[in-house]
């Protein structure tokens, strides 16, 4: 089961609250003293952590498929090996957080509500390290949100309390996550594809010293009244070549311009290639000249 990412807290029903890990999502079979760990893309990960293999044969007391991620502190050295003694070695510590039970001692629970999985969850499992319970709150959502944001951590998952398991994706998942935003400078955008008017995405920059530095496209964030507005503003501005000192090549649809226009943009983080990753577009900003705008963070 997946969830949905939306950036409307849900204000409807009951609903539970989980901290969003950064790890690797894990579906955990246990059958007959036999663990294996699979990936979400069904990937066998028994060799890639060993140690949760030899925890879970001894910490679920009997049958069971749960449902969990694995995290860990140093995740970049760690996640990517898959030998068993490698990843000994290594010494980087690795927990599994389980949230969800969907069957257990020859019962399938996918059909009961979330809560009430979470109880068999709970008695399923002995929960010592390395294994942890995901700890949930039925309310203070909105609080939680604040404080994972303020700690640097990626958001919450939202969950109705009564939702079944289903295996897909699902609006009774939410996904609220932390988003960043910063002032970018408007260097150019693309031409309008399917349905939408006017532009596609815009491109954008800051200034790094004298040089406008290329910070990726945000193609997210508009309704029919803020195209129309961009482009209207933006056609004066038209130039035949790259504003930018580095970025995309130039592409029959990528319409440049000149780099007087200063937008606001929401985003999750900056990727290791320094582009914006999940950007989406906040707004156009009077109050700051583009000169002005650099990198924050």
């Amino acid at each position: 089961m997946l969830a949905t990412l939306t950036e409307l807290f849900p204000t409807e029903g009951k609903w539970v609250f989980e901290p969003k890990f950064d790890g690797i999502r894990a579906l955990v079979y246990v059958s007959g003293g036999e663990v294996r760990i699979y990936s979400r893309n069904r990937k066998l990960l028994n060799d890639a952590y060993p140690e949760l293999v030899e925890a879970l044969s001894s910490a679920v007391r009997g049958d069971a498929v749960l449902d969990g991620e694995i995290a860990a502190f140093d995740a970049e050295r760690r996640m990517q090996l898959r030998d068993p003694v490698r990843a000994r070695r290594s010494q980087v510590a690795v927990h599994l957080y389980l949230f969800d039970c969907l069957y257990y001692d020859g019962a399938d629970l996918t059909g009961l509500p979330l809560l009430d999985r979470k109880v068999v969850l709970r008695d399923a499992v002995g929960f010592v390290d390395p294994i942890r319970f995901t700890r949930h709150k039925t309310s203070g959502g909105v609080a939680m949100l604040r404080a994972a944001c303020e700690q640097g951590g990626e958001g919450i998952i939202a969950k109705r309390a009564t939702s079944r398991y289903v295996s897909t994706r699902s609006t009774d998942w939410l996904k609220l996550k932390c988003l960043r935003r910063q002032e970018f400078v408007l260097g150019g955008y693309t031409a309008p594809q399917g349905s939408r008017e006017r532009l596609g995405a815009l491109l954008v920059g800051y200034y790094d010293g004298s040089a406008l530095r290329y910070a990726g496209k945000v193609g997210t964030g508009y309704d029919r009244g803020t195209l129309e507005d961009l482009h209207r503003r933006l056609v004066p501005l038209h130039r035949p070549t790259s504003p930018f000192a580095e970025g995309p090549a130039r592409a029959g649809d990528i319409q440049w311009v000149d780099p007087k226009l200063v937008g606001e943009v929401g985003f999750s983080e900056w990727t290791s290639a320094g582009l914006l990753r999940h950007p989406r577009f906040l707004g156009l900003r009077s109050d700051k000249p583009a000169r002005q705008v650099r990198r924050e963070g």
